[in-house]
């Protein structure tokens, strides 16, 4: 899949037509996203979703013998990483899996850029789960697919739209502003919005829509604005450790308005940027694992 046209895309709107059923989400993401929202879903049934597919058994299972999750023992069956690791894990690893393919395509494994992108998903969903400490009425699967999908937009526009990407690259480089407002000033939109473009085509939930549309502006969120306010938070933090930017200035990076959102504290900051480098370290292998 390549590029469309070569032309940059004039709204986000444009990208969705332009790109059309290419850009349908995989089914499996959809029933992932379904049992994080019924809390009446089986095991049986998450074993039956995911053993559908031959390549995404083996890929959960790949990533459940990870080092991450430190099993007792190896697991050759999705009966047995349910049983050690629970159902909500398997879940999410189901959707990590899954996922892999709509950033980086089975052809594109040579993009450091898609790579970059998929693996501060991948940070940005884990992080979410220290985050949702301060939020205690943020549900934190919605959280986990929150954070795994709230940079779709960034992504699709990778994949179809890699001259325009290149230019703002090179932009946020020269001006050393930030990704999305380099975006703004090449485009005259943002890949969030793109993302929110996409969850409207897609029909997901509101709640993830929103995390997806908003996490870089918070105040804009009406129906989830902790659960938005999580996502950037746990983006903002996952982009610190990966750029090496030092725990003195997080003051500069990680948003004031999802920190006011969230009531934390400047005080706490320390022990969650702690643990969320803790946490970033352990699934570094999980990236190359998933593909």
């Amino acid at each position: 899949m390549g590029s469309v046209a070569g032309v940059f895309p004039k709204s986000p709107q444009d990208v969705v037509k332009n790109i059309g059923e290419i850009a349908m989400i995989p089914q499996v993401v959809m029933k992932v996203l379904d049992m994080t929202s019924n809390t009446r879903a089986t095991t049986q049934e998450l074993e039956d979703v995911i053993g559908r597919d031959q390549g995404l058994t083996s890929k959960v299972l790949t990533l459940a013998n990870s080092s991450y999750y430190g099993l007792p023992r190896r697991v050759s069956s999705l009966r047995e990483a349910v049983m050690f690791l629970g159902f909500r894990a398997v879940r999410n690893i189901a959707m990590t899996a899954s996922c892999y393919n709509m950033f980086i395509g089975k052809s594109d494994s040579q993009s450091l850029l898609k790579r970059r992108i998929w693996k501060h998903s991948v940070d940005t969903s884990l992080l979410t789960r220290l985050v949702c400490a301060y939020a205690s009425d943020v549900v934190p699967d919605e959280a986990f697919a929150a954070g795994l999908l709230h940079d779709i937009g960034k992504a699709v526009l990778e994949q179809y739209y890699p001259q325009a990407m290149m230019q703002v690259v090179q932009t946020a480089e020269r001006l050393t502003i930030r990704h999305h407002e380099a975006e703004e000033q090449i485009l005259g939109f943002n890949h969030a919005d793109v993302g929110i473009a996409l969850a409207i085509h897609w029909n997901l939930p509101t709640v993830l829509a929103e995390a997806i549309g908003y996490h870089h502006y918070v105040k804009a969120a009406s129906t989830a604005p902790k659960l938005v306010a999580v996502v950037a938070i746990a983006s903002d933090i996952a982009n610190m450790i990966e750029d090496g930017i030092d725990e003195e200035l997080w003051s500069a990076i990680i948003s004031d308005d999802a920190m006011d959102m969230l009531g934390i504290a400047p005080e706490q900051v320390e022990a969650l940027l702690a643990g969320c480098r803790v946490e970033v370290e352990r699934s570094a292998g999980m990236h190359n694992m998933a593909a």
